[in-house]
């Protein structure tokens, strides 16, 4: 029956409505088993495709795409849960000066992952969410622009091997407005956006969940100007508010806001010299950091603010010296208030940036900028940003690498200097005809820092055989470092926020190591077989508790193409514990089978 049905290249109802419709219909069997409990359902299964328009694309147009019983074999979890949802937009008068759309989505049961920093695996997580917005325009010629856009979402989300739920919900409200008018560009905005989370926080083992609910207010305007010998200025004013609520097993209330003004000069006087003066003014320094993190719904801070006010003047000055090399000076005065006291420095820098765009040996090139800087206490960072690569044949290898370093120097509660370094190196080789092999290595690691403990690093090892059309990979990673807990995942500590600004308990210190491979073959160029496996451990230490984290992940996909008919397989096994030492792990395992047809409908 499946075979027989007609398709048509698209469809036209009456004079004005013109459709395309295409997708994938079929008929599946799934089998579950979750801690000892099985089920069994049968039914159709498919995703669809449908967008067309109304009189005129440029008048009404529409896209939705409706997913029902869907197995998620290309997620890294593999067909670990069937997901039903739907995406669908509508665009307005696209064509007119009044443009605008409108948007709704919905997801049920769909997998999804919580995020280890830098790791190759994480925390198999299931739930739901539903979000939709509409955005308008009003581009009337010679007056202001002005865009609106409201949008809402909402998600809750479960931790295979846990009981607890995590559940957000966000509201936004945009405004955008731009305007030319005798060579000025003007674009002012506001944004009012809610942000209310309530979530177990299960890696540090406390049973107290923990909510959270912040507000913030944003608003911005910049002007910008162009000036003789290649020049510009440009000015901007920013004023951002927010209220954060947190409830756990304390409560804390914090609330701030924070003005900005800034102002930018460039001038390019000679082909070879560029110029560019600067000036800023915060009068909240602190409070100007954790409104983006705290209103993201990560972070968490309870310290009370206080006066931290920040002034900067810099000029700065670029020559062309060679081809390959250009000289740089700067000179930076600050003054910061803190705690009714004044700090003040005036620093002063140089670097050489040398490029060299040959092959040195055929094989290595390299870049470099040597920097240092002083104050009126005399010198305070001497540094360099650099980069090595190789890349050269040797004996039937195509061998590539390459070494960054990069050092910066931050301005919060006056200077410090912070550095961090990375590596990868590759290697590919032609063994026969149609067989390659190849290997990777790659790593980066956090140098300098401004708080002892709060240094982060990573490595990386993977391999790859290709023959034919058959292939096999692996690969093992390690991370670790100092990281806070958000609802989606652990995420590393930005390097060179003061501790002050976390809440007691809010940083941790986590590791986590992975290994897995994956096979897969194409047989007959109808017949495609993938094969998986991956296992990670890790931990997390707070000033509390230590909590274990662990999963095993099995994941196998076939599918048998006949012309547009599909035969379809797939089978996935979670071994998941999240807890204390000794904490039983959770087992799932999910199979599939059934066949499908691709149609193009109309």
């Amino acid at each position: 029956m499946l075979a027989a049905l007609p398709s048509a290249a698209q469809i036209q109802v009456g004079d004005n409505w013109q459709m395309n419709l295409s997708g994938t219909l079929g008929y599946t069997y799934n089998g579950e088993m979750n801690e000892g409990a099985s089920g069994h359902s049968m039914g159709f299964s498919g995703d669809a495709n449908l967008h067309g328009s109304y009189y005129n694309p440029n008048f009404l147009s529409f896209g939705v795409q409706p997913y029902y019983d869907r197995t998620q074999s290309n997620s890294v979890f593999g067909s670990l849960s069937n997901s039903s949802g739907v995406t669908s937009s509508v665009s307005l008068f696209s064509g007119s000066h009044f443009p605008g759309s409108v948007f709704y989505n919905k997801g049920i049961n769909g997998t999804s992952e919580f995020g280890i920093p830098e790791s190759s695996i994480g925390l198999a997580s299931h739930g739901d969410n539903q979000g939709y917005g509409v955005t308008w325009s009003a581009l009337v010629p010679g007056l202001p622009t002005l865009t609106a856009t409201y949008a809402v979402g909402d998600g809750t989300s479960s931790i295979y091997g846990t009981q607890e739920t995590n559940a957000q919900s966000d509201r936004s409200l945009n405004l955008l407005s731009t305007y030319f008018i005798s060579g000025f560009r003007f674009s002012g905005g506001f944004t009012h956006r809610n942000v209310d989370a309530n979530y177990a926080e299960l890696l540090d083992g406390l049973p107290q969940p923990i909510e959270t609910n912040t507000s913030s207010n944003t608003y911005q305007f910049n002007a910008q100007h162009s000036l003789p010998m290649a020049g510009s200025v440009s000015m901007g004013w920013s004023r951002s508010t927010f209220d954060y609520d947190y409830q756990d097993s304390y409560n804390a209330t914090s609330s701030g806001d924070s003005q900005t003004l800034n102002g930018v000069v460039t001038f390019r006087p000679a082909r070879k010299l560029s110029v560019a003066g600067n000036v800023s003014y915060n009068d909240s320094l602190l409070g100007s950091v954790p409104e983006t993190v705290v209103n993201g719904g990560s972070e968490i801070y309870t310290t009370p603010l206080t006066n931290f006010n920040n002034l900067q003047l810099g000029a700065d000055a670029y020559y062309a010296l060679l081809s390959n090399l250009s000289l740089h000076g700067n000179v930076t005065h600050s003054q910061q208030t803190f705690l009714g006291k004044v700090y003040s420095a005036t620093t002063f820098g140089g670097s050489a940036n040398y490029n060299l765009t040959k092959r040195f040996l055929g094989s290595l090139s390299f870049s470099f900028a040597a920097f240092d800087s002083a104050n009126q206490e005399g010198n305070s960072a001497l540094g360099f940003v650099g980069n090595l690569n190789f890349d050269r044949r040797i004996a039937n290898w195509d061998v590539s690498a390459n070494f960054s370093y990069s050092q910066n120097v931050q301005t919060l509660i006056l200077l410090y200097t912070t550095s961090s370094y990375g590596w990868v190196a590759n290697a590919r080789r032609r063994l026969a005809n149609r067989t390659y092999f190849s290997a990777g290595y790659g790593g980066s690691h956090s140098g300098l820092t401004n708080q002892p403990g709060t240094s982060n690093s990573s490595e990386r090892v993977s391999g790859a055989m290709t023959w034919r059309t058959y292939s096999l990979n692996a690969f093992w990673s390690k991370s670790d470092g100092a990281a806070f807990f958000t609802p989606t995942g652990l995420v590393s500590v930005p390097v060179g926020l003061p501790p002050s600004l976390f809440a007691p308990g809010a940083v941790m210190l986590y590791n986590s190591k992975a290994i897995g491979g994956n096979a897969s073959a194409v047989f007959m160029r109808r017949l495609t077989v993938s094969v998986g496996y991956a296992d990670s451990k890790g931990s997390t230490v707070d000033p509390l508790l230590s909590t274990f984290t662990g999963s095993q992940l099995y994941n196998a996909i076939g599918q048998y193409r006949l012309r547009k008919i599909y035969i379809n397989g797939g089978y996935t096994r979670l071994r998941q514990n999240v807890g204390t030492a000794g904490t039983a792990p959770v087992a799932v395992t999910s199979y599939y089978v059934g066949i499908s047809r691709w149609f193009n409908f109309f």
